[in-house]
């Protein structure tokens, strides 16, 4: 991308340099994300992220939160019409998916805390992550997510571990999915078990 400064839409730098970023993170790895390297594909001086971030981590943040927020769309998704169980399925392939075309960015999701003044953090990854949380609790039937059961953290391991195998090849690429609806059709007993109906197991197998 050039270096050469280009006109844009004012108030749209921050979600210029977050995409910037994202990209950068998946093409190159999280130690190619700087301040000074964004502000140079966007083609901008050198202090102007300095406006819209403290520093490298809150830019890094940002990334995270927004990868977050893409994740709960898909999670969003499941809470539609339908039996739980193809809308879980389809949840869980959709995460799968996101993580084998952003694997660096899915390490960063699940492994970055952000310190910083609480005014940012209610904008940051820490934030995001917890709406994304919350709405998958309350998928499981989940109300208070202060005492929540064991179900949302084995659905989530399950559903972080699975990914993380794809991610790294470690499932042979024509077997994820097979893996994928063996794993839903595991957990969704538990899971109707606690929303107090039914379960039904009747996962599609073909790939979406």
């Amino acid at each position: 991308m050039s270096a050469q400064a280009r006109p844009y839409h004012h108030g749209s730098l921050r979600q210029e340099l977050v995409r910037e970023g994202r990209a950068l993170l998946v093409e190159e790895g999280q130690q190619a994300v700087t301040v000074r390297e964004l502000a140079r594909r966007v083609g901008v001086s050198h202090g102007a992220p300095l406006r819209h971030f403290r520093d490298r981590e809150a830019v890094l943040d940002a990334i995270a939160a927004d990868g977050f927020d893409e994740l709960r769309g898909h999670l969003e998704a499941a809470r539609g019409p339908g039996d739980l169980g193809p809308r879980l399925t389809e949840y869980v392939r959709a995460h799968v998916r996101f993580a084998q075309e952003n694997g660096p960015l899915v390490q960063l999701m699940f492994t970055s805390t952000d310190d910083g003044p609480e005014p940012e953090r209610d904008h940051g990854s820490w934030s995001s992550a917890e709406r994304f949380f919350a709405l998958g609790a309350e998928l499981l039937g989940e109300r208070d997510p202060s005492s929540m059961g064991p179900v949302p953290f084995l659905l989530a391991a399950t559903t972080e571990g699975i990914s993380a195998l794809a991610a790294a090849g470690r499932i042979p690429p024509e077997r994820v999915d097979e893996v994928v609806v063996a794993a839903v059709r595991m957990l969704l007993p538990q899971i109707e078990q606690q929303l107090g109906r039914p379960s039904d197991v009747s996962t599609s197998q073909s790939s979406p």
